[in-house]
């Protein structure tokens, strides 16, 4: 039997734990590690993130991180910058220098060879605090493509 298109490029995307984000829906917010029942007692363990699930996890963290944010676990240059803006308005400049912060920090990610799309623009009609960042990216030494949609907050928290 042939491997489906997932079986085939899951390897690349690797594994780590799984987490569970409260909000779900693409909402990459607040999240936690995901625990699953283990047996029919009720016993409990982590979850696992591999393949897709795993790589769509590792993108949305290194863009939820600040860059620098981890700089005492000795990685100084992982995350993004995008949070910066938060606070400003949402017009094309804002809009732009987001695609330009998340465009320099997915070139650190050794799973993306290439990123063959990236936009940037409000949720809401007309605008209001949050945007949405859709990117497809092509895998590392892999024809396929992935999409990838991150919703933005601008409204500066409380």
């Amino acid at each position: 039997m042939k491997p489906t298109r997932l079986e085939t490029i899951a390897p690349l995307l690797g594994r780590d734990l799984a987490l569970q984000y409260l909000q779900g829906g693409g909402f990459f917010e607040d999240a936690d590690v995901a625990v699953v029942p283990h047996d029919a007692r009720g016993k409990a363990d982590l979850g696992v993130a591999d393949g897709l699930d795993n790589f769509t996890q590792a993108i949305a963290n290194r863009l939820k991180t600040r860059r620098g944010e981890l700089a005492p676990l000795g990685h100084p240059t992982y995350g993004s910058r995008h949070h910066e803006l938060i606070g400003e308005p949402n017009v094309p400049r804002t809009w732009n220098l987001i695609k330009l912060y998340v465009l320099q920090a997915l070139r650190d990610e050794p799973r993306i060879e290439k990123v063959l799309a990236a936009t940037v623009g409000p949720e809401h009609q007309p605008p209001r605090d949050s945007v949405r960042i859709d990117l497809t990216v092509q895998l590392t030494g892999r024809p396929e493509r992935v999409d990838l949609v991150v919703p933005f907050s601008l409204e500066a928290a409380l």
